[in-house]
């Protein structure tokens, strides 16, 4: 058979026998890059979830050791629950008494009942960075409701400063007016119920901390609670107990 008749016959067909192996390299290669590519995205994917995780969790610690520390706050006030409520009595017995004419013949000292800042600069900060995000929804709605209990809780101490501050007029023993007394006994009745919706708010924040694991933390109470401090007492020995902390008494 002449060359040019062996050439003829076997172009095509082993023209294709010769071009499968490149195809083949090529598809080779294909896939080779497409797993390196899926390899390197999931890596990056896996990076990032622990990045997350890792943000999580400090974000978590942090609210958490936040939350204890305002539970333990609310704490230190409840430790002074009784001396206030005592204090409370003595002061509407005041008042019943201005009617009848029985101003007190001495200086009386109401004080001031004293009610612990509630803290949210760190979850405020967790929500601005994004880390709350990556809780889960239970567990930033908790968060959300212990911190709307907060700050209820401090909305209440502050109306229960004013009141008592309304209190305090006593200590100028005014002379008694049918206006002096309408205004005392609001004044009681404010301070009350402000005392009750502080106790309420500490009961409420103590279960809501337990249900995610969170106790109050062990906090020392150094601050002069004059409220505690008897009628009769003297404003100079006010103002000596308060020097050591470096205040004057308003």
């Amino acid at each position: 058979m002449s060359e040019e008749k062996k050439e003829a016959e076997s172009g095509p067909a082993e023209h294709k026998r010769k071009s499968w192996p490149a195809w083949r390299v090529v598809l080779t290669d294909f896939i080779i890059v497409v797993l390196g590519v899926g390899v390197a995205l999931a890596a990056q994917q896996a990076v990032e979830n622990l990045h997350d995780r890792a943000r999580a969790d400090e974000a978590r610690a942090s609210i958490k050791a936040e939350i204890a520390d305002n539970l333990g706050r609310m704490n230190l006030r409840q430790a002074r629950e009784a001396c206030i409520a005592r204090k409370l009595g003595e002061i509407d017995r005041l008042i019943a008494d201005y009617p009848r004419g029985l101003v007190p013949s001495e200086l009386v000292w109401i004080g001031m009942r004293f009610a612990w800042l509630m803290h949210d600069s760190k979850y405020k900060a967790a929500v601005q960075s994004g880390a709350v995000s990556l809780l889960g929804d239970s567990e930033q709605a908790t968060y959300a409701d212990l911190y709307a209990v907060f700050t209820a809780y401090a909305d209440e101490a502050r109306k229960e400063g004013q009141a008592w501050d309304d209190l305090r007029t006593l200590e100028k023993r005014p002379p008694y007016s049918a206006t002096l007394d309408w205004q005392l006994r609001s004044a009681m009745q404010h301070a009350r119920s402000a005392r009750f919706g502080v106790t309420l708010g500490r009961m409420v924040g103590l279960r809501e901390g337990a249900d995610i694991g969170v106790a109050p933390a062990p906090l020392k109470d150094d601050s002069p609670i004059t409220a505690c401090l008897p009628l009769n007492t003297p404003r100079a020995e006010v103002e000596k107990s308060f020097a050591a902390s470096g205040l004057s008494h308003p």
